[in-house]
């Protein structure tokens, strides 16, 4: 499982106007900042060879396929909140 590494000062609670929806995860809100990062790294990891964990679509694109997995809740990755006090948060699907 990979892990992402986000300071917590990029955290706040702004409208998620990338994708169109809000994602909860471990009973965190995600930002926009971790799903934009989630999805790209996924969609890297698709375009690199990785099987996809949802039924393609055919001409779907790699970015396609990570939003559709991290919309269903399949990624396998985690993301860690690191907090201005030194506090770590794993969040992971």
């Amino acid at each position: 499982m990979a892990l992402l590494c986000l300071q917590a000062n990029h955290l706040n609670s702004s409208v998620h106007s990338i994708i169109n929806f809000n994602l909860f995860l471990g009973g965190f809100l995600l930002t926009r900042f971790e799903i934009t990062r989630l999805i790209s790294a996924r969609a890297l990891q698709l375009s690199l060879g990785a099987p996809p964990l949802v039924k393609q679509e055919k001409g779907a694109s790699c970015y396609d396929l990570a939003k559709e997995e991290l919309q269903e809740k399949l990624l396998p990755l985690a993301v860690l909140r690191v907090y201005p006090n030194g506090e770590v948060k794993k969040l992971s699907f």
